[in-house]
């Protein structure tokens, strides 16, 4: 295993939304799901806007709900980011971070990304940012890494996904209309969201990391 991202079923079939930039280069993806590693197929990739669709057999027990609507500049509630910062380099038990929308376009004027304030770290990728309805609104991808720079985190806004995911015959849910409890947010962040383990050959490792110098990839710390 080289590096680590974050997926979230968005089907009870068992698939799974992630970054391109979390299964590139990898010769295998394992998902941790239940204290166990399981095997994914890769079924679509859009590398334009950094999305990809894993399957798995199994049955999730929760799914999440894609919202039907792009998000508002400093919505009224704040938003939730969920996924495994950091890889296992802190912990392997599910970390949330909350904050605001705090602009409708990612770097150059990107309007497939929004920007949000809520804490996103390597291992973050491919992560769900959700509303408190429980609704991903956004799949994080990115931050500007720079001496003061603070807050300048992305995700691909829910529009993105739907299209992405309408186009590879992936039927979502429907939206949620009614606001969840901590609870119930708890439940559905700890059983809709997995850990992903990126394997490669010693000598694709080598290569990425000799040529992508500014990758994405949350390597491990011994590479």
């Amino acid at each position: 295993a080289a590096s680590s991202g974050t997926g979230f079923f968005v089907s009870s079939s068992g698939h799974i939304v992630s970054n391109f930039h979390v299964i590139d280069g990898c010769s295998k993806v394992k998902l941790v799901y239940n204290d166990k590693e399981i095997d994914t197929e890769t079924l679509a990739v859009d590398k334009i806007n950094d999305l990809a669709i894993l399957k798995v057999n199994i049955k999730p027990k929760k799914v999440y709900a894609v919202s039907t609507e792009d998000v508002k500049l400093l919505e009224d509630e704040d938003v939730i980011v969920a996924g495994y910062p950091l890889g296992k380099n802190i912990s392997e038990a599910i970390k949330a971070s909350s904050g605001t929308i705090t602009a409708l376009a990612g770097v150059g004027d990107n309007y497939s990304e929004f920007q949000t304030d809520a804490a996103l770290n390597s291992g973050n990728s491919g992560g769900p940012i959700l509303d408190k309805k429980g609704n991903v609104i956004g799949v994080a991808v990115s931050k500007i890494q720079a001496e003061g720079v603070e807050g300048f985190n992305f995700g691909i806004k829910s529009s993105v996904l739907r299209i992405f995911a309408n186009a590879n015959n992936i039927k979502l849910l429907p939206q949620n209309n009614r606001s969840m409890n901590k609870d119930q947010l708890r439940e559905l962040i700890t059983n809709a969201t997995v850990y992903l383990d990126c394997w490669m050959t010693g000598k694709k490792l080598k290569e990425m990391l000799a040529e992508n110098q500014n990758s994405k990839k949350a390597f491990y710390s011994q590479f």
